[in-house]
């Protein structure tokens, strides 16, 4: 419909025909994208989710999430129950002793755990694995930290013997050290606890060194798996200063998110207090996206813990059946215990688009999320073997 030669919006959807095409085709595609998808470690399943009706409201989460603010629509206090809830999970017993916020990723999580650990220990040098995530070593260029990179065993698990030996080349600095909770290759989980032992035989206690364990994946995982050995579960039990993850990972949010949970004393060092947003600055971002918080909230809240349990033991149980399945085949699999991630070798282009998967030195892997069906991987299966067998 045109009036004095312009295009007029649909009264149905208040878009020109021309901007509605272009959402139309938009969400065919993302559709059919998720369809298919196995490479990224992104859960499709967002049931429970927050109503649509939270769409027509700028909501805004300023400041410090247990200060609030002057600005009255924001879910500050749903904020502190999902953190609550991590906390709970992560073996944070009095919950007053540790705060945490809700960011616009994992890697922001990562970012401020650094920057958190640079101010507790301003002459410390970071020590992170080989098979740590991207965003540790870029974090670190941000901050103008030295960082250091330890070693990792074939199965991407951070060896400890070189742990041990980089940490007797420091010269008595103080150590920042980043373990991994299922890393961005393999979905190998590091040995926190042995990664602590290294620590204390090396002379640095908990006055020098500041511990963080990247949990984007697999910190929504382990915690479920009755059967995981202690030493790998995420939990300050351990001994360790932070942990972060990712909503729209594991939990299962429709945009990127993360969480961080530090003990407080970490949040205090660096807090001050803001006359204009009446409240403090504990948080990178001054503004922070409120529908995330909701988005976490109705997940965490919603799915609850034995949402939570089902979905980790299915997934587990899941990719290893894929893995050996692929193994009899003939096929050179490698599947973490405890984990989703099954990596074999790249297959042709085509299988790779299609399923979207993640590619690096000559491997791949596919990761079996909640969302991933059983028809899913059946078709994928059949098109890698397909492809392998020739």
């Amino acid at each position: 419909m045109k009036i004095m030669g312009h295009d007029c919006a649909d009264f149905r959807t208040g878009f020109p025909p021309a901007l509605q095409k272009t959402l139309d085709d938009t969400e065919r595609r993302i559709r059919t994208a998720h369809a298919s998808h196995l490479g990224y470690p992104y859960n499709l399943d967002f049931s429970p989710h927050v109503p649509t009706n939270f769409g027509n409201f700028l909501i805004n989460n300023l400041g410090d999430p247990y200060a609030g603010s002057n600005y009255a629509s924001d879910v500050c206090a749903m904020e502190q129950q999902a953190v609550s809830w991590l906390m709970r999970l992560w073996g944070c017993y009095d919950l007053a002793d540790y705060w945490g916020s809700i960011g616009a990723s994992g890697t922001e999580g990562n970012l401020w755990a650094l920057y958190l650990g640079r101010e507790a220990q301003p002459e410390a040098v970071l020590l992170h694995s080989a098979e740590a995530d991207y965003s540790i070593p870029k974090a670190a260029r941000i901050l103008r930290i030295e960082a250091q990179e330890v070693l990792a065993n074939p199965a991407g698990e951070i060896d400890l013997a070189d742990l041990a030996e980089k940490l007797g080349g420091l010269n008595g600095k103080p150590v920042i050290l980043a373990l991994t909770c299922g890393t961005t290759m393999t979905g190998a989980h590091d040995d926190i606890a042995g990664a602590i032992e290294v620590l204390e035989e090396a002379g640095y206690g908990p006055d020098r060194r500041y511990v963080h364990v990247d949990g984007a994946l697999n910190a929504m995982v382990v915690p479920f798996l009755p059967g995981a050995p202690a030493d790998i579960r995420p939990s300050f039990d351990h001994g360790i200063d932070s942990i972060s993850t990712s909503g729209h990972k594991m939990i299962g949010t429709p945009m990127p998110c993360g969480a961080l949970v530090c003990r407080k004393d970490h949040s205090r060092r660096i807090s001050h207090a803001l006359a204009y947003l009446r409240s403090n600055d504990t948080t990178l971002m001054g503004s922070r996206n409120g529908h995330a918080v909701l988005a976490i909230w109705a997940r965490l809240l919603g799915h609850g813990y034995g949402g939570f349990a089902h979905d980790a033991l299915r997934a587990t149980k899941a990719a290893n059946g894929l893995a050996c399945r692929l193994k009899s085949a003939g096929v050179d699999v490698l599947c973490n215990d405890w984990g989703m991630t099954v990596v074999f070798p790249e297959p042709d282009a085509a299988t790779v688009k299609t399923y979207q998967l993640v590619c690096n030195k000559g491997r791949a892997h596919a990761i079996v999320m909640p969302s991933v069906t059983d028809a899913l991987m059946s078709r994928f299966e059949a098109d890698y073997l397909r492809w392998f067998q020739t």
